[in-house]
């Protein structure tokens, strides 16, 4: 799944690539649901009558099997919603009104204008939320989640798993401000809302996304256990999703990982192992949107790699990551700079100089 971008509307049930007919590639929709099943190919070959060479070919093709009656029986096999596989026609709806009209298998969808519409809407909140306060950012937030509430449950079909999935990054960046604003049950709240949601629509980057999210409400409780319950549990998910968000999840996972390792030298040569993961993902650039909105760049990886190495007592590499993450930030970034800072003033608690620490914590 390489190519695929926002602006197809199938986008809110996985990161597919462009098929036939305005319709997903099929071979990718069937594979991704098999695995989601935890089937083998010879497990969807044996329910179908089929041979394993026929299941492998089918998914790796992008032609609709000709017979109705076989993309049913795969829809009902691995839970697919049928309009992925062609099963009913998409009718884009210039409105959210009429959204009940539902006629001869035709399958309404909400407009691409609609759908920008709140792309942009969300876009600009996590545009406030990295360049200003966690506070301005929240206010135009609760009246979107308002909005969108009403407008899920006049919806139905696709047009209301739209709503849902667009509905479901709101409640992402509601727990993440409310995190920030110290708000822990708000965020944990919403983080369970971005998580359900999530889970209705059998997304892998809104799973992934939505856990990471609340797993780092649980790293700022102190909550471990349960940080790292919902870091494992993205992963897998992660596997499915497009570079910026895998990687992403394994900073987080790595973040996690660092915190409890102590003096344990595998915990911390798996938290590093992560963060090396990173590091090639970025290094391997074209890191295109994937609508997650996180920032995976060298200056954060490094920021999370000298937090790491701070806590396993190895600062002079701790500097040097700092070193190289304040070289590549943004001047833009202001809470960034504000993080980076507090990570040097970190390293130099860690090296008993309080003094230098007082003093890069006043800036």
């Amino acid at each position: 799944m390489t190519g695929a971008t926002q602006n197809h509307w199938w986008h809110i049930y996985g990161p597919f690539d462009p098929g036939e007919n305005n319709l997903p590639h099929l071979g990718q929709v069937i594979r991704y649901y098999r695995e989601l099943q935890n089937w083998k190919a010879k497990d969807l070959a044996e329910a179908l009558g089929q041979s394993v060479r026929h299941v492998y070919e089918i998914e790796g093709s992008n032609n609709m099997p000709e017979l109705i009656s076989r993309r049913q029986a795969i829809s009902n096999l691995l839970q697919i919603p049928p309009v992925l596989l062609g099963l009913s026609v998409i009718v884009p709806s210039n409105s959210l009104e009429h959204t009940d009209i539902e006629v001869a298998g035709n399958i309404p969808i909400i407009d691409m204008q609609t759908m920008d519409m709140f792309s942009n809407m969300l876009e600009l909140s996590w545009e406030l939320y990295y360049t200003s306060s966690a506070q301005s950012a929240a206010n135009n937030i609760n009246r979107w989640i308002q909005h969108l509430t009403g407008a899920v449950k006049e919806a139905r079909g696709v047009q209301r798993d739209q709503l849902i999935a667009m509905l479901c990054k709101f409640y992402q960046l509601s727990g993440v401000a409310a995190r920030d604003r110290m708000d822990i049950p708000r965020a944990l709240r919403d983080g369970k809302k971005a998580i359900d949601l999530a889970s209705q629509l059998r997304n892998p980057e809104l799973i992934s996304a939505s856990l990471f999210r609340r797993a780092k409400t649980y790293l700022k409780q102190q909550d471990y256990d349960a940080a790292l319950k919902d870091l494992e549990a993205a992963l897998p998910y992660a596997e499915k999703s497009r570079d910026p968000l895998k990687g992403y999840v394994y900073q987080a996972t790595a973040e996690a990982y660092s915190i409890v390792a102590r003096n344990d030298a595998q915990t911390q040569k798996q938290s590093l192992n992560l963060l090396d993961q990173v590091g090639r993902i970025v290094r391997k650039g074209n890191l295109e949107d994937d609508g997650s909105f996180v920032k995976l760049n060298i200056a954060g990886l490094y920021m999370d790699r000298a937090q790491a190495l701070t806590l396993f007592h190895k600062t002079d590499e701790a500097h040097n990551a700092l070193n190289i993450a304040r070289n590549n930030l943004g001047p833009e970034l202001t809470r960034w700079q504000a993080r980076l800072l507090i990570a040097d003033a970190e390293i130099y608690l860690a090296e008993d100089d309080p003094e230098s620490c007082c003093e890069i914590a006043f800036d």
